[in-house]
């Protein structure tokens, strides 16, 4: 939003925040400045505007998948304000299946395109989105792991194994559970002390038990599970069927495959979404620390496949190279992530590209340039692992 300048048009609209249906501002209109700190102040934080010479790109981000996922916000977003007013009220579990039944049949549709990461980061509640967010990042990904899916869920037939519906409504409701914490200490904007921080952990087993017996196992083992570590060090703790007692959590493959994939999306959309504690971290940054300070915490197959599929620089991010020259990222190269293809609006000495589609550069064939900045952080510190993990996959 601080990059907006008198004369901008907009190439898509601005959906309300409390109402994706409808619109602050339509396309192709100019965006009025005085307008900014409002839109500023509603949480919003990022827009699209028409740049001469990328036009292609309205192609690449579907609006047909845009609509699926405000239906799923809409219809998460009823279902949890319900139960906020009255934690009795009965949720429409239906009505989530269904919604993820339509996302999933349109992914699969669109499976040869470039669908990459919306994130719904302009609505809000936060609650809501991120739950939204969640179940479409492990849909992606899940469709990586066909082949993983049927090792790892020996006990259904291939086609069970790979029920992905699955898969997104339990990442839907993944923290449903949330509900049942205290909103002082859900929105607490400082450091949670340990018996805060244990009731929020609590939150696993409180949506575990508002959703079992009322939607498949499987998509409940998700609710109870997406906290679990691979190195045996998450939460909740086991508990012993005939004693009582707390057991070690579970680690390794002990965690259903799907829950594995529910992790790595979990940790990836909170550190990548703006909270009341927190600002926005870059996709590239939150990707290297998952590759470091999280060390052992995801399942190396879910990792390789989540690194991917989601890009440490998103389609249409403006980014500095490190020749001085100004360039937006314009495809994703799932084999060397950190050099997508980009192309140049500004030359390093300042000058304008009246044609940026003439001067397309794939970084991964020009190892002499690279990424060096986004909105004045320099990112090749975190560009680096990836670049550590790229050799090691090649190596293995």
């Amino acid at each position: 939003m601080h990059k907006i300048e008198p004369g901008m048009y907009l190439a898509r609209p601005i959906p309300l925040p409390n109402d994706p249906y409808r619109f602050l501002l339509q396309r192709d209109r100019e965006i009025p400045m005085d307008m900014v700190p409002r839109l500023k102040q509603l949480g919003i934080l990022e827009v699209w505007v028409r740049h001469r010479g990328l036009e292609f790109l309205e192609d690449i981000i579907d609006e047909g998948l845009s609509d699926r996922q405000r239906d799923i916000y809409i219809g998460v977003r009823q279902n949890f304000e319900t139960l906020m007013r009255d934690i009795t009220a009965k949720m429409e579990f239906s009505q989530f299946q269904g919604l993820i039944s339509n996302l999933f049949s349109f992914l699969k549709g669109h499976a040869g395109s470039n669908i990459l990461l919306q994130k719904l980061d302009a609505f809000d509640n936060y609650l809501v989105s991120h739950s939204a967010n969640v179940s479409y990042l492990s849909l992606l990904v899940g469709m990586k792991l066909d082949r993983y899916l049927i090792d790892e869920r020996r006990y259904k037939t291939a086609r069970e194994a790979k029920e992905l519906h699955l898969l997104g409504l339990g990442c839907l409701l993944h923290d449903v559970g949330k509900i049942k914490v205290p909103k002082a200490v859900l929105n607490k904007p400082g450091r949670l002390n340990d018996e805060e921080m244990a009731e929020v952990r609590r939150h696993t087993s409180h949506g575990y038990e508002m959703v079992k017996g009322r939607i498949p196992a499987t998509a409940a083992q998700i609710v109870l599970n997406h906290h679990q570590r691979w190195n045996g060090t998450g939460y909740p703790p086991r508990i012993d069927t005939l004693s009582g007692e707390e057991m070690s959590p579970l680690g390794s493959s002990q965690i259903p495959v799907f829950s594995r994939i529910a992790t790595m999306a979990d940790v990836y959309d909170a550190a990548t979404s703006k909270r009341c504690y927190s600002e926005a971290k870059l996709p590239v940054r939150i990707l290297h620390e998952m590759r470091t300070h999280c060390r052992g915490f995801f399942d190396p197959v879910v990792e390789s496949a989540f690194y991917g599929t989601v890009p440490p620089f998103p389609i249409g991010q403006v980014v500095d190279l490190c020749d001085g020259a100004q360039a937006v990222v314009v495809d994703f190269n799932a084999n060397s992530p950190a050099r997508p293809k980009v192309q140049c609006l500004r030359r390093p000495n300042g000058e304008t590209i009246k044609h940026p589609s003439l001067e397309e550069i794939d970084l991964a064939l020009y190892h002499d340039l690279e990424i060096a900045s986004v909105d004045g952080q320099d990112v090749r510190e975190w560009t680096k692992s990836q670049a550590t993990h790229e050799l090691d996959a090649a190596l293995a």
